[in-house]
């Protein structure tokens, strides 16, 4: 993958396996996200990614079911549209994720701690690294991997974000790094010229999340990609679906970027 990434999250419901569960069939979420799915590639969105992000409590790895469910969305989606897909499992599942991705033909998964220790709501939370490569190894996956160098949900223990994408990169072998601030874009930009300075401009990096319409032009111009997830919705409940016509602004802003 190359160029920018205008990259849309279905937040899917409470699904299998999950505590908060609600019972919904599997077959209308996936009906429900396959619809969606062919909005945000309409309105110009190069990718979408699938995350149980309903899911509460969210675990860092996720049960058998959750699995399931996640694979028969991602099919829905793929058997609807042609785009480009990513999986987020958990809070921190990769092995899972690229198991997913492998059955989907997904093209990425993001995982929020590849490298090193994170401190989250479910406690501590180690690197994945080496179960990532295990399972890419043994599906004979090329699915790239997206790894958190800084995110909103967990705080890495050494609080350093330098060391943290350097090892993610070059112990993880992560593909793209990810960059989140909650202070907003414009610190996230001002990590990613940092990190592109130190690792080389040729490595992609991110912005996770805090992205908006009044915030697009500059990600754009800061970073290789930019994932949007709430914004996109029409509401906050589980139920909330894509709004078409934030979709659609957010994909024209995106083609006159292209056009310039």
């Amino acid at each position: 993958m190359t160029g920018f990434r205008l990259v849309g999250v279905l937040h899917l419901p409470p699904l299998p396996g999950a505590a908060n569960y609600t019972g919904q069939p599997v077959r209308e979420m996936a009906e429900a996200a396959a619809e969606d799915a062919v909005v945000l590639h309409r309105a110009g969105f190069t990718d979408v990614m699938i995350q149980d992000a309903s899911d509460n409590p969210q675990p860092t790895t996720v049960a058998v079911p959750t699995v399931a469910a996640l694979a028969v969305v991602g099919a829905e989606i793929r058997r609807h549209s042609p785009v480009s897909l990513g999986v987020v499992a958990g809070h921190n599942d990769g092995p899972a994720a690229v198991a997913i991705a492998h059955a989907i033909d997904a093209q990425f998964v993001r995982v929020k701690v590849l490298t090193g220790v994170s401190v989250g709501p479910t406690g501590f939370m180690e690197g994945c690294a080496l179960q990532v490569a295990q399972m890419k190894r043994l599906l004979g996956s090329s699915v790239e991997v997206w790894a958190d160098a800084h995110e909103a949900t967990s705080r890495a223990v050494t609080g350093d974000l330098h060391w943290a994408a350097a090892e993610a990169l070059s112990f993880g072998g992560a593909d793209a790094l990810v960059v989140t601030r909650d202070s907003g874009v414009p610190d996230a930009i001002s990590d990613i010229a940092a990190l592109k300075a130190q690792l080389g401009s040729g490595t992609r990096v991110m912005i996770g999340g805090r992205v908006g319409t009044g915030t697009l032009d500059a990600a754009m111009h800061g970073s290789d990609g930019a994932i949007l997830g709430s914004v996109l919705k029409t509401g906050s409940g589980y139920d909330a679906r894509i709004d078409p016509e934030v979709a659609g602004r957010l994909g024209a802003s995106y083609a006159a970027f292209l056009n310039r």
